[in-house]
């Protein structure tokens, strides 16, 4: 009896063993969540230096439930800011379920027109209190730039009006922040300074200004010392300007400053009248047309020049026109203009069309401008104006080829095309975008940037929405070096069949919209594996009877005898 025990106490740990083997075997497919943003239909807006709200919407792409779910945006390459962590909390997404997702955001003011991607860190757990996360981007647009901060200065005053020789001046002027964003830590520093031109009378070439604020205005003024040998008539003084922009970076600006009126007293005329009285050209304004100059391209260029004096009129003036290492060329004409006669504090405007060079980065470039004249006395003269022109390198982004895939009517395809970028500054912020008889699943698709040279590929799926042949229009936009948007178009061209192609009489037959529901997938059961448990079981458990039965019959036979 005993004996029969034993046996089935062994024979039900054998099966336990396996019903334990199966078991683990059948929980071991693990029930993950799939976490995934709904396609934005419209792009949110907003402006530089203001609030951007956006609203979206994700799912539960999958058969089991999410929990403890968090949404945590990041702003690398972005140009948002937040004054507080930003983290969406949810506590439960059920199977195929849908919800929402706030955020506010601020725009830095640097921020520049143009599409940008938000990349999301989703993180939850499944009901078995497993991790998984998985990534997803949403879009917004900038409509409206900041104007950055623009130093100007004006208002130049000299104390005496005539400056002699030897003497000492006050040079008093207006420091301006035409642009919209705050200048920090405005400070000056005169250049061109030498015992020829002019000295500070106090032994300090800087003036630290502080924060300008937009549209700000400050009067400034420093003490100055003219050399004994400076030239008479109009000098310069150079002024190099410092500030920290909005993101606390530094820029520098390079000014003039134009002193007329500068008197020799070692030199007089022979009616011992000052010499401040000889003529004097000036670059008075100048203006480009177009105002943004690209490289490769043709521009109108117009400066008006002024006679300074006040008495003398000057007569037979040559103006010639030139620049460094050929960054400008003449269109067409001639680079001299000749002035017959110019009165006194008068003004005269020319204009002419120069070619910028090709391969120029992005950067301003000098025009030489050279007047030679003479006054009434036949006394000749010669000065020189040099004007910095910005010019933004050339962008020149081409479609190379578009393939569309056949599709049915209402029903996704693929859309691959190539694009080349053969200009000479990269492009940024890359989009593409789909018109006419196809629709995009996303209405703007970000690429990113690409450099000067490269060539890239990249796929969209868009939707026909007409039987037979679509005609659509693929829209490459980008900025070019100088934030300015530019957009290449290419025309393409597909087949879509009608949804009841591959469902012959069906078309007119109607029923109930019957639902099936999905079913968990389950991995295939791994045979080999519970077999090999199962094997494993009756293994240990045959020895454990064979040790407890060997030592029940050497008992027994030990009490016989």
């Amino acid at each position: 009896m005993k004996m029969k025990k034993i046996v089935s106490l062994l024979v039900g740990l054998v099966m336990l063993f396996s019903n334990l083997a199966f078991a683990m075997e059948g929980d071991y497919t693990p029930k993950i969540p799939k976490l995934a943003f709904i396609p934005q239909e419209e792009i949110p807006e907003a402006v530089a230096g203001g609030s951007l709200n956006m609203v979206i919407d994700y799912k539960n792409d999958s058969n089991y439930n999410a929990r403890n779910i968090t949404i945590t945006p990041s702003f690398e390459d972005v140009p948002l800011v937040y004054e507080r962590p930003i983290v969406y909390e949810a506590k439960n997404l059920g199977s195929k379920k849908q919800n929402t997702a706030s955020f506010s955001f601020k725009v830095k003011d640097e921020a520049k027109i143009g599409v940008y991607p938000i990349k999301f860190k989703l993180e939850y757990k499944n009901n078995s209190d497993e991790n998984y996360s998985s990534d997803a981007i949403a879009y917004f647009r900038v409509t409206q730039e900041k104007v950055q901060s623009i130093i100007t200065i004006n208002n130049v005053v000299t104390e005496p009006e005539n400056i002699a020789a030897g003497e000492k001046f006050n040079l008093k002027f207006n420091i301006n922040n035409m642009g919209d964003v705050t200048a920090n830590n405005v400070m000056l520093s005169f250049s061109s300074l030498s015992t020829d031109t002019f000295m500070p009378a106090n032994g300090t070439d800087t003036l630290y200004v502080g924060n300008l604020e937009p549209k700000a205005s400050r009067t400034l003024s420093i003490s100055m010392i003219a050399s004994e040998n400076i030239k008479k008539g109009s000098n310069s003084i150079g002024v190099n300007v410092s500030y920290l922009n909005s993101s606390r970076e530094e820029v520098k600006e390079d000014k003039n400053i134009y002193i007329l009126g500068v008197v020799s007293d070692k030199e007089q005329t022979n009616d011992d009248e000052p010499t401040s009285s000889k003529p004097k050209i000036i670059i008075e304004s100048y203006n480009t047309s177009p105002n943004s100059i690209v490289a490769g391209n043709t521009f109108s260029f117009t400066f008006n020049f002024k006679n300074t004096s006040k008495e003398k009129a000057i007569k037979n003036m040559k103006i010639t026109i030139s620049s460094d290492e050929e960054a400008f060329m003449i269109a067409n004409g001639s680079n001299t203009f000749y002035i017959e006669s110019l009165e006194p504090q008068a003004v005269e405007s020319r204009t002419i069309s120069l070619n910028v060079k090709q391969d120029l980065t992005s950067k301003s470039y000098p025009i030489n401008i050279d007047f030679d004249y003479e006054d009434a006395s036949n006394t000749a003269y010669q000065s020189k104006e040099i004007i910095n022109i910005p010019v933004v390198e050339y962008s020149n982004l081409v479609i190379n080829s578009v393939y569309v895939g056949e599709g049915m009517v209402n029903n996704e395809t693929n859309l691959s095309f190539d694009y080349i970028n053969m200009g000479k500054a990269k492009v940024s912020n890359l989009t593409a975008s789909v018109e006419g008889d196809y629709t995009s699943t996303q209405s703007i698709n970000y690429i990113g940037n690409l450099e000067a040279g490269s060539t890239d590929y990249y796929d969209i799926q868009v939707t026909p929405t007409k039987e037979g042949e679509n005609v659509g229009t693929l829209v490459l936009t980008f900025e070019d070096s100088s934030g300015k948007k530019i957009e290449v178009r290419k025309e393409f061209t597909g087949v879509a069949m009608s949804e009841s192609f591959f469902d012959p009489g069906m078309d007119n037959m109607e029923g109930p919209d019957i639902t099936m529901p999905e079913e968990p997938i389950e991995e295939p059961f791994n045979v080999w594996m519970g077999v090999g448990v199962g094997i494993g079981s009756f293994l240990i458990a045959f020895f454990v009877t064979k040790i407890i039965t060997t030592k029940i019959i050497r008992k027994k036979l030990e009490d016989e005898i």
